[in-house]
């Protein structure tokens, strides 16, 4: 497998290199998990030298339980990148941005008439993720991965307390449905809101279209994890599967996709290793490692 070189051709070394991973698509496997081999193949490769992180959508109350047996040195990017965290205290380092209260009633206007109902990401004194229904089998797929989540706020209708604040919102519905919704946020927002818009990896009969505020997103956070840990973007390698890991792949030294990567996302990558369910970052990390 090809390794990360310098300017003047040369392979570095990788022990003062910065690896960071997405999670679902990238280092879980197929059913979303960390299995134990996997944390204990990793924690081998960090205990050899391995500076390792990750880059998530996935909020703290969902990736620490499958992150807290990894010996971690290095804050996660979460939510997106909405949040640099501290692991194993769950202190958060950096904030990007939220996304304001009249976006959101204006993203409501858009959708209520056509059926569609969202899912809302807020922090206040906890994580919270809000929903009114499930408007379709997608939706009700979302909320059944996440049913043992204590997150999960069914309301009967969004209300927020003062103290909280926008981190998101997810939209699954079709993609017929989804898309005049995404072209009119797209419009409208287009320096406030960081969208995301591509058939549900999971579920290929539905879309998603996920927002956050426009700071918010992986490769802006990965510089400011970078400046943080006094590293050069130049020093990092980045794993991905999505849309939302191209952020990473513009600012980093070396992006690489798995296998089952989205094909945009394999042809902005400068390498493609196997696939997550063939645990293809951990074996490229032991290559270089071994």
């Amino acid at each position: 497998m090809n390794s990360p070189a310098t300017e003047s051709g040369s392979t570095p070394d990788p022990r003062g290199l910065l690896y960071v991973s997405d999670l679902d698509g990238t280092l879980l496997d197929e059913d979303g998990q960390l299995p134990e081999n996997s944390i204990r193949r990793l924690n081998r490769l960090i205990d050899k030298g391995l500076n390792f992180t990750i880059a998530t959508a996935r909020n703290y109350d969902s990736a620490y339980p499958l992150l807290r047996r990894l010996n971690l040195k290095h804050p996660v990017i979460l939510f997106n990148g909405v949040y640099l965290t501290e692991l194993h205290t769950g202190a958060n380092i950096f904030f990007s941005d939220f996304i304001s209260r009249e976006i959101i009633n204006n993203m409501m206007t858009l959708v209520e008439p056509r059926g569609i109902d969202p899912f809302i990401y807020t922090y206040g004194e906890k994580h919270r993720v809000y929903f009114r229904s499930a408007s379709n089998q997608g939706a009700q797929a979302y909320i059944d991965s996440l049913a043992d989540d204590e997150r999960m706020q069914k309301v009967e209708e969004f209300v927020f307390c003062q103290s909280e604040r926008v981190s998101g919102f997810l939209l699954i519905d079709t993609g017929v449905a989804l898309e005049p919704v995404y072209n009119e946020l797209r419009s409208l927002y287009v320096d406030k809101l960081n969208i995301y818009f591509a058939q549900d990896v999971s579920n290929t009969g539905f879309h998603w279209l996920q927002s956050f505020h426009q700071e918010a997103n992986k490769g802006k956070m990965l510089k400011r994890m970078a400046r943080h840990l006094g590293i050069s973007l130049s020093e990092t390698v980045v794993f991905g599967d999505y849309l939302n890991d191209l952020d990473m792949f513009k600012v980093s030294g070396h992006a690489i996709a798995v296998e089952n990567a989205l094909p945009e996302v394999k042809s902005a990558a400068g390498q493609v290793i196997a696939s997550n369910t063939d645990q293809g970052v951990i074996t490229y990390l032991e290559s270089l490692f071994d």
